[in-house]
């Protein structure tokens, strides 16, 4: 194949999964501290230890009365899971990256919801 060819199929290969939902990072993570969503995840890294990252989760999501399932965490990593009034599952995984900070990773139900993961992400840093 020459090099024109794979070229124009490159092109034609990210043009097709761009169309995709859902597959599209909405926000490229160009630096520290920009949250990127992809693939119905908003994931960003946070200055803090993965427990505390967790409990400011907490904080904030009873704040907005969303019930707290469950939460756990450890200096290594942390997760927890909430629902909404309308039974919207919200996941959010927390892992220890570098000496001090986390990166964070919000779902909310199956496909995500970017608007609300982003709301949910301002309260979590309103708390830190």
């Amino acid at each position: 194949m020459r090099a024109n060819e794979k070229f124009v199929l490159g092109l034609l290969s990210v043009a097709a999964l761009s169309a995709l939902p859902g597959c599209i990072v909405a926000a490229a993570a160009v630096g520290a501290g920009t949250a990127a969503y992809v693939s119905g995840d908003l994931e960003d890294r946070i200055e803090a230890p993965p427990a505390r990252v967790v409990q400011a989760a907490e904080r904030s999501l009873k704040k907005k009365d969303v019930t707290v399932v469950s939460s756990d965490a450890t200096g290594i990593d942390g997760k927890l899971i909430a629902r909404t009034a309308l039974d919207k599952k919200i996941e959010i995984t927390v892992k220890r990256e570098g000496e001090t900070g986390s990166r964070i990773a919000i779902r909310v139900d199956t496909f995500g919801d970017e608007d609300l993961s982003r709301q949910i992400l301002a309260g979590i840093r309103d708390e830190l």
